[in-house]
């Protein structure tokens, strides 16, 4: 199994609503993908503006299907164009 914890920063001129709502049809789209065993985001309750997606598949195979996925091409780059620095990928093995 694969775990990714994506990490960013939203930008202060980007509107929150604007950025959940494309983390919200990601996680919709991402949960139907063939080996996706948990897929959510959340907003810190302690670092304003800082928000977390976290992901877990079955294997390597099935996650570089998902990052090819018409719903990653098109959601990822627009949620990180509202961000600060960009997203940070963190990936664990279990």
């Amino acid at each position: 199994m694969i775990r990714l914890n994506v990490f960013f920063e939203v930008k202060e001129e980007a509107k929150a609503a604007e950025i959940c709502a494309l983390c919200k049809e990601l996680v919709e789209k991402s949960l139907n993908d063939e080996g996706n065993v948990a897929y959510d985001y959340f907003v810190s309750g302690t670092r304003k503006g800082v928000m977390m997606i976290c992901e877990t598949w079955k294997d390597e195979e099935v996650l570089k299907a998902h990052m090819a996925s018409k719903h990653f091409t098109t959601l990822v780059p627009q949620i990180e164009a509202l961000t600060k620095n960009g997203l940070k990928l963190e990936q664990f093995a279990f």
